[in-house]
């Protein structure tokens, strides 16, 4: 029996630990940003189109030609997200998670688990930024690698990135 024990304890003690366990989160507020960025969007070549009809024995007759002029290439806006929340991990030990939306595929805000029992966002605009606030969004679903984090939310996955502690 002793042995068997030591035999236990001895494979329990050697096991991995896998990092990319599912663990329970706490979010106790998320931050969502929209700025508006200025963006070049290109200009195009001069086009031209000839269009002809043809008769019976495929001749062309009556051609005309349209011309598209070129376009020179001009400044716009486009919005751009970034995404944080503060983040309590299973250990006790308080995450910043953050995500732009340019740069992190399925990065995206965080929403409520129960949002018929968690008060509306507040939201203000600071010069050119908007910014909204959700407060005890609730208990999330997620998996770290390093210092990545998936969150499994209501609609999916969202990637976030550990950034620091608060």
């Amino acid at each position: 029996m002793r042995a068997f024990l030591v035999l236990c304890f001895g494979i329990a003690l050697f096991q991995p630990v896998a990092a990319a366990d599912k663990m329970k989160i706490e979010i106790v507020s998320s931050e969502s940003k929209l700025y508006m960025i200025d963006v070049t969007v290109p200009g195009s070549p001069q086009q031209a189109d000839l269009h002809c009809q043809a008769d019976a024995l495929g001749n062309s007759l009556d051609c005309k030609s349209t011309e598209k002029p070129a376009t020179q290439p001009r400044q716009a806006q486009r919005p751009q997200f970034a995404f944080s929340a503060n983040a309590i991990f299973p250990d006790g030990s308080h995450a910043v998670l953050a995500c732009v939306d340019l740069v992190d595929k399925d990065c995206g805000g965080i929403e409520p688990i129960a949002p018929e029992k968690t008060a509306l966002p507040t939201c203000k605009k600071v010069v050119e930024v908007e910014i909204c606030t959700q407060k005890n969004p609730g208990f999330y679903q997620a998996k770290r690698s390093k210092n990545d984090l998936v969150i499994y939310g209501p609609k999916g996955k969202l990637k976030y990135h550990i950034v620091g502690s608060w």
